[in-house]
C-alpha cells in the first residue's frame, strides 16, 4: 500500500493465450505520403500519412483546437508526476517487456514510453494533450516512438495488425453519455494479445468501464494490483482536471 491520496487504483494485466507469427515491422519509418489536408498547416506529415500536430492542435488532420491547453500545461497536473501515481506505470511497464509494438491510449503527462526499460520495435501513445514526439530510438536501440496528439479513432486506419500490447491507464467514462465509449473500446481491445488496464477502483464509472470491455476467457489475468492512495498532500488540484471525453469519442 502507498498511502498518499484518498483514491484507489486497480491495475489489471491480461495476456491472451495466443501465438501470432508475422513479419517483423520496420520500426524506422521511411518516406511520407500526403497527409489529410496537409495537416491543416498545423503539423508535420510523417510515417506515410500520419500528422504530428503542433501542440494545441489535435486530430488526424490537426484541424481541432484544444480548449485551455496552455492552462493545462501551466498547471502541469502535478499529481500525475507524484511517485504514488507513477508507480502504476512502473508496474505496467514491467508487464510490457515482451512487447514488440505497444499502443497506449492516454498518457498525457506520463506516457508509458518514459517507464519502459526494455527494447521494443514501436511505441505509440495517443492523447490529444500529449506533447508531440517522433523519435527513432528508445533505450539505446532502434524503436519508432510516436506521441501523437489525436484520439484512437484518428489512428485506427494506420494500425498494421502487428500491434501486440494495449495500454490504458486511468480507464473511466466520467459520465453516462460517455459509457458507450467503453463498449466501443471492447472490440479494439480484444485484438491485442496483451492488455494492461488501470482504473480507479473506488469510482464506479472506472470499474463499470472495465467490466464493459468483457475480456474473454482466452485472456489469463497475470496480476491485479490495488494501490490505496491517501492524504492529498502534494498540491492544490483545484481546476487542474482535464476536460473529459477527448481521448476517445
Amino acid at each position: 500500500k502507498i498511502r498518499m491520496a484518498k483514491s484507489s487504483f486497480s491495475l489489471i494485466i491480461a495476456v491472451a493465450l495466443l501465438l501470432v507469427v508475422q513479419p517483423m515491422h520496420n520500426a524506422l519509418a521511411s518516406g511520407n505520403s500526403r497527409c489529410p489536408k496537409d495537416c491543416s498547416g498545423a503539423g508535420q506529415c510523417i510515417d506515410q500519412g500520419v500528422c504530428l500536430c503542433q501542440h494545441g492542435r489535435y486530430g488526424s488532420d490537426c484541424s481541432h483546437e484544444l480548449e485551455g491547453w496552455k492552462k493545462m500545461h501551466k498547471l502541469e497536473h502535478n499529481f500525475y508526476e507524484h511517485d504514488a501515481f507513477k508507480s502504476r506505470y512502473v508496474i505496467a511497464a514491467h508487464h510490457l517487456k515482451h512487447c514488440k509494438h505497444i499502443v497506449e491510449i492516454g498518457g498525457y503527462r506520463t506516457p508509458i514510453t518514459h517507464f519502459l526499460t526494455s527494447q521494443h520495435e514501436s511505441v505509440t501513445v495517443l492523447d490529444p494533450y500529449v506533447l508531440p514526439t517522433a523519435n527513432n530510438t528508445l533505450n539505446g536501440a532502434p524503436c519508432k516512438v510516436r506521441h501523437l496528439p489525436m484520439m484512437f479513432e484518428d489512428f485506427e486506419s494506420h494500425l498494421t495488425g502487428q500491434e501486440d500490447c494495449f495500454v490504458y491507464m486511468g480507464l473511466d467514462y466520467y459520465d453516462e453519455k460517455n459509457m458507450a465509449l467503453c463498449r466501443n473500446l471492447k472490440e479494439r481491445v480484444h485484438s491485442f494479445p496483451t492488455v494492461v488496464v488501470d482504473y480507479a477502483g473506488k469510482y464506479p464509472t472506472g470499474a463499470q468501464c472495465f467490466q464493459a470491455l468483457e475480456l474473454p476467457p482466452a485472456y489469463d489475468r497475470v496480476t491485479s494490483v490495488v494501490l490505496e492512495l491517501e492524504d492529498n498532500d502534494w498540491g492544490d488540484l483545484k481546476g487542474s482536471w482535464l476536460p473529459t471525453g477527448l481521448t476517445t469519442r
